[in-house]
């Protein structure tokens, strides 16, 4: 995820200008990410989601960063114990180079996000608009994800490309930060069959935010 976290100067000339901005940058998203991508129920038909038993995970079956789109924990496991790079970005040039931390953290998949931080990825990695995990997590009010990458070390305070930490998309006035909220769902993660709750956003950015203090 990326552009989100913008200064405060970057909304000087009004919320309708920084709506083209967002949708300029997740078109691109969208288009490395949309096709082929299944929902959480399809994830757990192949065996994700919690408390998938599997000792012996076997050999994955999914590719890398699509498993991790669709909270397939089962095959994010495969991946693991097979050795896969997970580090590995989106390669899509329209993309923005996210990894599969960047992603979970984005879904607000916990255990995808949990795993990956388990096996040792790398916390700070940026996308090309200087975003991390921890940039997605906080905006998206994943507050378990949040807490889970600071305990494991995350850095709080790396800035993106326009100068903002992960805590400033948090301090965004709700309406402005609704508008940016309702656009990502309807061109980003309703059509990934993947919904934002709106509601639990604004119910729960309060919290999110004090994870940082």
């Amino acid at each position: 995820m990326s552009g989100l976290f913008l200064s405060g100067n970057a909304f000087g000339d009004g919320s309708i200008n920084t709506m083209k901005t967002v949708t300029k940058i997740f078109f691109g998203l969208l288009l490395s990410i949309a096709a082929g991508c299944g929902s959480d129920a399809a994830s757990k038909q192949n065996g994700g989601g919690e408390g998938s038993p599997s000792p012996d995970p076997g050999p994955p079956t999914v590719e890398f960063l699509m498993a991790a789109l669709s909270n397939n924990v089962l095959e994010i496991k495969r991946h693991i114990a097979s050795g896969t790079d997970l580090e590995q970005r989106d390669p899509n040039p329209q993309g923005n180079q996210s990894t599969a931390l960047m992603m979970a953290a984005a879904f607000g998949h916990a255990e995808v996000a949990h795993l990956l931080m388990e096996a040792g990825v790398h916390l700070n990695a940026k996308n090309k608009d200087g975003d991390t995990a921890l940039h997605s997590a906080a905006f998206l009010c994943h507050p378990e994800i949040v807490e889970d990458l600071l305990s494991h070390g995350a850095d709080a305070g790396l800035s993106n490309l326009k100068g903002s930490t992960p805590a400033d998309g948090l301090r965004l006035p709700w309406p402005l930060a609704k508008g940016i909220y309702d656009l990502l769902n309807a061109v980003l993660f309703t059509p990934m069959q993947q919904p934002l709750d709106i509601d639990r956003i604004e119910k729960t950015r309060e919290e999110t935010l004090k994870l940082f203090d």
